[in-house]
């Protein structure tokens, strides 16, 4: 059944989706100083280190912003919402 319930979860599921796509991996061993490519390395659309103020964005890298600002900002709030979201459907169904 379509409701208000099911577009919230649609779009916190959404929203972890775009939380959980990575640019580079870092390197984790202590000898290892190279950034792995991921996914989003891999398909082209990495974060690019442009001058300020050179040019106008392209609605690309527009996208890989909003990707890496979604990563960034809301890492604790999508924790707290997905907990919320596990508890009311285990007791609410």
């Amino acid at each position: 059944m379509f409701s208000i319930g099911s577009l919230l979860e649609v779009a916190l599921l959404v929203v972890n989706g775009l939380a959980v796509l990575q640019d580079y991996s870092p390197g984790l061993a202590p000898n290892h100083s190279q950034r792995i490519p991921r996914f989003l390395a891999k398909v082209g659309w990495a974060e690019t280190t442009d001058t300020f103020g050179s040019t106008e964005p392209s609605i690309k890298d527009k996208i890989v912003h909003m990707i890496n600002a979604v990563r960034t900002l809301l890492r604790l709030p999508l924790i707290g919402l997905n907990l919320l979201t596990i508890v009311y459907l285990l007791f609410f169904g």
